[in-house]
């Protein structure tokens, strides 16, 4: 009985020791897919066959578009939050009113039983 204990503890700790590495290496494949994309996007740019000038007013342009398009996610991510917060705290002031009429009828209902 203990010892079949004892083997479910090790099977599960070496279960979850497998699942964590797992995961591990998944975060860095993808970690490192990135990186490795981000170098190649960068060398195929400075050695592309335009003049420096041009390639820096490409990136200079891109960068500037991409700056808006962050800002405007950032912008639409705030304010989803801000409803998501709205939602939540009428939510649980809801629950809250439910609970206070929950338990005055209980309140009442105890104290008619206590007369009787």
């Amino acid at each position: 009985m203990i010892l079949d204990e004892l083997l479910n503890q090790a099977n599960q700790i070496r279960y979850a020791r497998a699942r964590a590495a797992r995961g591990t290496n998944v975060r860095n494949l993808v970690i490192g897919a990135g990186v490795g994309a981000a170098i190649g996007i960068a060398a195929g740019i400075l050695l592309a066959p335009r003049p420096g000038r041009e390639t820096r007013q490409i990136i200079a342009e891109r960068t500037k578009e991409k700056v808006k398009e962050l800002e405007k996610t950032a912008v639409d991510l705030c304010e989803a939050g801000q409803e998501a917060i709205k939602a939540a705290k009428m939510n649980l002031e809801e629950a809250n009113e439910d609970n206070k009429k929950k338990s005055h009828e209980q309140s009442v209902d105890e104290a008619v039983q206590q007369e009787q």
